[in-house]
C-alpha cells in the first residue's frame, strides 16, 4: 500500500513538474524620449504547457498611464486587441488576442498564452511620465519586474535616452541582492546573475540632474526623500531595546560576522583566477617540447590545463580558439563586405552558418548570432554586445572551467582535498602533472617554432590545429606569421584561410577586452553611491509600478 502511495506521489509531483510555466529571459529595451516618457519593448522568452493566458502588472501608478500596447510572438502573428479582456474566458478566447485588464490601483497588461511550448512573445508599450520631477532633481523609481510564482531563469533590462548617459550617474538596484546595476556605454544595465525567486523583483532608482528630460510630473520631494524610501523599504524596526534584545543583537553580529568570514573563504577556495584551484602540481617550465596535441585534441581541455599550469594568460583566449575551431569546421566562414561611401573599403565579417554540436560551445554561438540579428557578425556589434553582456560571457568561461573540473575528478586526474581549511579545492595526480607537462612542451615547441631546425611533416599537417592552441597560449599571431614563412608553397593556396585567422585573431581579442572593460567598470562602481549591484529587499515600498505581479493564469 504504501509502495502504491508513494508511487502516486511522484507521479503527482513529476506532473507538476512538466506542467509548470517558467520564464526563461525576459528581456526589456526602455527608451526614455525628451519628455520623460518611457518607450517599452518586453520580449519574454516562455515556456507553457498550462493556462490561457500571461500577465504582467504595474500598480501604484501615479499620474503614468500604460498605453499604446500591442503584442506580437515568435511566429511572427501579429495579436488582436480586445478592449474588454475577460481575465476567465477560454484558451481559443484568448488565443492570439491581448487587452488590459483593470485592477484596483493599477493595470495588467494579458496575452494570450496562444500556444504551449517555448515561444518569445514580444510586448510594446509606453509608460507615461516615467521620469518626474523632484524639488533638486529628476527621479527614476519603478518596479520594472515584479514578484512571481513562475520560475524566471535571466532578466536583461536596458534603460537609454537620446542623450547617453554618463558613467558617473547614481544608479541603484532593489530586490535581487548580488545582480547587475551599473551605467556603460551611455546605459543604464540591470542583469541577473542568476535566476529570481519568487519573492524577488526588480526595482531601479535613478537621480538625474534636473531639467535632463522635458518632464511634467511634479513631487514635492528632494532625491533624498526617495533614496531613504527605497533603502528602508516597508521595514519598520522599533526603537525600543533591552538587555536581552541588545545582547542578542551582540551575538548575532558575531555570527553574521563569522559567517562573513567563512563565505570570503569559500569565496577564495572557489575562485576561478588561473592557478588556484587546484593544488600539489609539479609544474615543470622547462618541459622538452611537445610536437603533437595533447588533451586529445581538446581545446576547452587544454584552456583548463593550460590555467592551472600557468601557460595562458588570459581566460578569454579561449574565445579565439573557439572560432578558429569553428572554422575549421565550417560553423562560420569570413566574408567580405563592401562598405557604402566615396572610398568602397571592404569590411570582414563572420557569418555565422550552422549551430554547433558541442553544448556549451552552441551557447557562446547564439549569442554571437543575437548580437548580429541576422546572422551576419560585424566586429563592433559584437563589442556592443560584449560591453552589456560581460556577466554572460563571464559566466560562460566559468562554466567551462565547472564542466573540466568534473570531468578530470570523474577520470581520476585531480581529487578533492581532503583538508578541510585549504584555498586549493582540489589536488593534481602524477597523471594530471604528466599533461600539464605536455601543454607546456606544446607552448615551448610553438614560441621556438621559427628557430627549431628539426622540422618535419607534422608541422605541415597540423598546422590549423597548432594555432588553436597557440590562441589559447595568446601566441597565435606569431605562429601564423612563422609559419608562412617557413612553408610558403604550402600556404601558397591557404592564402586566405591565414587571412581569416589573422581577421578572427582580432577579433576575439577586441570582443573580449570589451568584456574586461565593462566588467571592470561595473566592479569599480561604489555601492553606497548607486551602481554597482543590487540590494536585497527594499525599493518596493514606494516604487512607482510596485506591488504587483506576473505569471500566468
Amino acid at each position: 500500500m504504501k509502495k502504491i502511495i508513494y508511487s502516486f506521489i511522484l507521479f503527482f509531483v513529476g506532473n507538476v513538474v512538466v506542467l509548470a510555466n517558467s520564464y526563461d529571459l525576459i528581456d526589456m529595451d526602455i527608451y526614455i524620449d525628451s519628455n520623460g516618457d518611457a518607450h517599452v519593448k518586453e520580449n519574454i522568452s516562455y515556456d507553457s504547457s498550462k493556462n490561457t493566458e500571461i500577465y504582467h502588472s504595474y500598480k501604484d501608478l501615479g499620474n503614468s498611464e500604460i498605453t499604446n500596447f500591442t503584442v506580437k510572438d515568435s511566429t511572427g502573428r501579429d495579436y488582436t486587441y480586445l478592449s474588454n479582456w475577460n481575465v476567465n474566458g477560454s484558451f481559443s478566447d484568448k488565443s492570439y488576442k491581448y487587452g488590459y485588464n483593470y485592477i484596483s490601483d493599477g493595470v495588467e497588461l494579458c496575452l494570450g498564452i496562444s500556444h504551449y511550448g517555448k515561444y518569445t512573445y514580444y510586448l510594446s508599450y509606453t509608460i507615461t511620465d516615467f521620469i518626474k520631477n523632484l524639488t533638486d532633481s529628476q527621479l527614476l523609481y519603478w518596479n520594472l519586474i515584479p514578484t512571481s510564482s513562475e520560475k524566471r531563469y535571466a532578466y536583461d533590462i536596458k534603460i537609454y535616452a537620446d542623450q547617453e548617459f554618463l558613467d558617473t550617474l547614481d544608479v541603484w538596484g532593489f530586490g535581487d541582492y548580488g545582480a547587475y546595476a551599473y551605467v556603460s556605454d551611455g546605459y543604464i544595465t540591470l542583469a541577473s546573475d542568476d535566476s529570481l525567486d519568487s519573492d524577488e523583483y526588480v526595482t531601479v532608482l535613478v537621480k538625474f540632474p534636473q531639467d535632463y528630460f522635458n518632464a511634467d510630473d511634479n513631487l514635492n520631494h528632494d532625491f533624498n526623500y526617495y533614496l531613504n524610501m527605497a533603502e528602508e523599504g516597508s521595514t519598520k524596526y522599533s526603537d525600543k531595546t533591552s538587555i536581552i534584545s541588545t545582547i542578542i543583537a551582540i551575538l548575532l553580529q558575531l555570527l553574521f560576522w563569522g559567517f562573513m568570514c567563512y563565505m570570503i573563504y569559500l569565496s577564495m577556495r572557489n575562485a576561478k583566477p588561473f592557478g588556484s584551484r587546484v593544488g600539489n602540481k609539479k609544474i615543470n617550465k622547462k618541459a622538452p617540447y611537445f610536437r603533437d596535441l595533447p588533451c586529445n585534441k581538446d581545446i576547452k581541455k587544454a584552456y583548463f590545463i593550460g590555467s592551472e599550469y600557468n601557460v595562458v594568460n588570459k581566460d578569454t583566449n579561449l574565445f579565439g580558439a573557439v572560432l578558429l575551431k569553428w572554422l575549421k569546421s565550417g560553423n562560420i566562414e569570413i566574408i567580405k563586405v563592401e562598405k557604402d561611401g566615396i572610398f568602397k573599403k571592404e569590411e570582414n565579417k563572420i557569418k555565422l552558418i550552422s549551430e554547433v554540436p558541442d553544448s556549451l560551445e552552441n551557447e557562446l554561438y547564439k549569442y554571437m548570432y543575437k548580437a548580429s540579428k541576422d546572422g551576419i557578425l560585424e566586429s563592433k556589434e559584437f563589442e556592443k554586445w560584449c560591453k552589456s553582456n560581460y556577466y554572460k560571457i563571464y559566466d560562460w568561461f566559468t562554466k567551462v572551467i565547472d564542466n573540466e573540473i568534473k570531468y578530470y575528478l570523474d577520470s581520476g586526474l585531480i581529487i578533492n582535498n581532503p583538508k578541510k581549511i585549504s584555498l586549493k579545492k582540489y589536488l593534481a595526480t602524477p597523471t594530471l602533472d604528466e599533461e600539464g607537462s605536455k601543454v607546456i612542451g606544446l607552448k615551448n615547441y610553438l614560441n621556438n617554432f621559427g628557430s627549431i631546425k628539426d622540422k618535419n611533416a607534422i608541422e605541415v599537417k597540423l598546422w590549423q590545429e597548432y594555432l588553436m592552441f597557440a590562441q589559447i597560449f595568446g601566441i597565435a599571431d606569431k605562429v601564423a606569421k612563422e609559419f608562412k614563412e617557413l612553408y610558403p608553397e604550402y600556404l601558397e593556396n591557404f592564402e586566405d584561410q591565414y587571412s581569416d585567422i589573422l581577421i578572427l585573431n582580432t577579433f576575439s581579442y577586441r570582443s573580449v577586452g570589451q568584456v574586461s572593460k565593462a566588467y571592470h567598470a561595473a566592479q569599480a562602481r561604489s555601492y553606497s553611491s548607486g551602481g554597482g549591484g543590487f540590494s536585497s529587499g527594499g525599493g518596493g515600498g514606494g516604487s512607482f509600478g510596485g506591488g504587483g505581479s506576473m505569471g500566468s493564469r
